[in-house]
C-alpha cells in the first residue's frame, strides 16, 4: 500500500465520518490493519507495515495541511488526540475525486 493511496483512504473516511469529520489514530489504525478471521491461521499479517504506512500518510497529510491535529476541550493527561479534515484536504479530495470519475 503505497502512501498516496493510504492518504486518499484517510481524507475519504475523514470525510465520511459523522463527529465533526476527525477520528483519533486508533480508529484509523481500524480502517489500515487486515483482521485475522477465527480460521485462518495459516494466514501472515504484518501490522507493523500497516502501522509504518498509516503513519507516513498521516504525517503527510499534516505537512500538506490536508489535515489538522487537535485535542478536544478540556484535555486530561491521557486524553486522546484527534485528527480532523480541513477545507483544504476537503477541496483536495474534491478535485481528485472528479479526476478519478472522469
Amino acid at each position: 500500500m503505497q502512501t498516496e493511496l493510504a492518504s486518499q483512504l484517510i481524507l475519504e473516511r475523514l470525510d465520511a465520518s459523522s463527529e465533526m469529520h476527525s477520528a483519533t489514530m486508533s480508529q484509523m489504525r481500524m480502517w489500515f490493519i487486515p483482521q485475522k478471521s477465527e480460521n485462518e491461521d495459516n494466514y501472515s499479517i504484518n501490522p507493523r507495515y500497516f502501522e509504518a504506512v498509516l503513519v507516513r500518510a498521516v504525517g503527510f497529510l499534516l505537512e500538506k495541511g490536508y489535515v489538522v491535529s487537535t485535542l478536544p476541550d478540556g484535555v486530561e493527561d491521557g486524553d486522546v488526540q484527534l485528527f480532523s479534515l480541513t477545507d483544504d484536504g476537503k477541496r483536495y479530495l474534491e478535485q481528485h475525486q472528479t479526476e478519478i470519475y472522469d
